[in-house]
């Protein structure tokens, strides 16, 4: 069975998966936390690269899955966290000048947890740390989104003008531009859909994704259809 093990940031704050078997999956929609893989937003660093992380998308690391990131989240409150209480845990987790929900998050997790002293992380009692990490999940929020499978363009054909006419989707399959339209409104691949002064329509990749090739840049092939 495939299994993911690379993903970047794509176009409109989605994120790429690429698996094993080399295919590409785009997650959009829904929360970070969803798209990352990642329910407790940790950010980039030691405790998610022990975890396999897979990349970086949004500021915040990503995972193969709920249950890696889950547990990633699990060591970072018990590593980087053990010794602070519920208040110093969440002005360091999630501080007033980010976040200005921050009094009712502490208030939340105290509620939550049923500790309403300062007692360390590392000293609560297994109800109450799993009280604590669910707490957290709630508050940043995961949300389900769509899943998509992803397309590179592979190389490209001109008409008699010199414009490009059709479009190789993954090395297989020759496309009409009509019919790469479709697979980009789709988000099926990572262009857009520009429209020129004159009113023409054309295809381009965008700076901000680095998962397709400029569409100038592949070389062009002959090939049948």
């Amino acid at each position: 069975m495939s299994k993911f093990i690379k993903a970047i940031q794509g176009l409109h704050h989605s994120v790429i998966y690429t698996d094993s078997d080399g295919r590409h999956f785009r997650r959009s929609d829904g929360t970070w936390p969803w798209r990352n893989n990642n329910p407790g937003d940790l950010c980039p660093g030691e405790i998610s690269k022990r975890h396999n992380q897979l990349g970086v998308a949004g500021g915040f690391a990503v995972f193969p899955d709920y249950e890696t990131g889950h547990e990633a989240l699990l060591d970072c409150l018990k590593t980087k966290h053990g010794n602070q209480s519920i208040d110093q845990l969440i002005d360091q987790y999630a501080p007033l000048k980010e976040n200005p929900h921050n009094p009712e998050y502490k208030k939340d997790v105290h509620e939550q947890t049923g500790v309403m002293d300062d007692t360390k992380i590392e000293d609560f009692t297994s109800e109450q740390f799993e009280s604590l990490w669910q707490t957290i999940e709630k508050w940043e929020d995961w949300k389900e989104g769509t899943i998509v499978e992803v397309f590179k363009i592979s190389c490209t054909q001109n008409d008699k003008k010199g414009s490009i006419s059709t479009y190789c989707v993954a090395n297989n399959e020759w496309v009409t531009k009509e019919e790469c339209e479709n697979l980009i409104k789709q988000g099926k691949i990572e262009a857009e859909i520009c429209h020129s002064k004159t009113g023409n329509i054309y295809l381009r990749t965008s700076g901000y994704s680095s998962f397709q090739k400029n569409f100038d840049d592949i070389v062009e092939k002959n090939s049948e259809k």
